[in-house]
């Protein structure tokens, strides 16, 4: 009963090259995958200043940091602080963030509506300059403001 159902290690090792032999695809495979939700989105912003003498400096990362949480916690409170954002790229007055997607409209409305500084140094805004879910994009429309201007 036992010896007529076993089957041998010589046959075991025989059916187990075969099936991994008729796996291997002759060919290529091509295949597509669409990111429906990135885990980050990505703003542009542009600093303003009220004041008559432009600053002397340009930004840098820890300045945009401090204004950026101040705005955050401006708007929203211990909660605003404690969004994540990471500071892509400074250059002259404009500078590129990263948020986590979720948390896009909220930084938009804090930063879109803070205003900074006092009456004897100036106040300072930030203008959103654009946003979205790709940086690439946002990238390429960095000049296209430019292109009616004469």
């Amino acid at each position: 009963m036992g010896a007529s159902s076993d089957i041998s290690m010589e046959d075991a090792a025989q059916g187990s090259q075969e099936t991994s032999q008729k796996a291997v695809p002759k060919g290529h495979e091509i295949r597509s995958i669409t990111i429906k939700a990135p885990p980050f989105s990505y703003i542009h912003l542009e600093l303003i200043d009220s004041s008559s003498s432009p600053r002397k400096t340009g930004l840098d990362d820890l300045t945009v940091k401090s204004f950026i949480t101040a705005a955050l916690t401006q708007f929203l409170g211990l909660t605003g602080s404690a969004i994540s954002v990471d500071i892509l790229k400074v250059e002259e007055r404009e500078c590129w963030i990263r948020v986590p997607r979720e948390d896009l409209s909220p930084v938009v409305a804090a930063l879109g509506g803070w205003v900074g500084g006092d009456e004897q140094e100036g106040q300072v805004a930030w203008r959103v300059r654009g946003k979205g879910s790709w940086l690439n994009v946002l990238v390429a429309n960095k000049d296209t403001s430019k292109i009616w201007e004469a």
